[in-house]
């Protein structure tokens, strides 16, 4: 069963929400929609959260002095309004309250 993209944002942003106001390591939430979704797919999304600014990233190094970089994702506050309905995007729908 595939899942559409813009389903997948809401569900990316709501695993993030859930564990604020810690963050994720990209290969942990790649882990966790790897059933539904392709690789590519969930790096799409990531960038398209991230580039509307509903997330952040940071990149840290694995060990001290180490070139090989970990990226990590949190909620950001305007991702926080995004999932609580205090702003809209068409493209992250987020489902209603029953």
């Amino acid at each position: 069963m595939k899942i559409p993209p813009f389903t997948l944002r809401y569900k990316i942003l709501d695993f993030l929400y859930r564990i604020y106001p810690e963050g994720a390591e990209e290969q942990t939430i790649i882990e966790i929609f790897y059933e539904y979704h392709k690789f590519e797919d969930i790096k799409k999304q990531l960038h398209y959260l991230l580039d509307c600014g509903y997330i952040e990233k940071k990149e840290t190094p694995i060990m001290l002095g180490s070139r090989r970089l970990v990226s990590w994702y949190k909620m950001n506050p305007k991702g926080i309004d995004l999932i609580n309905g205090v702003i809209q995007d068409k493209a992250v729908p987020i489902p209603e309250e029953e």
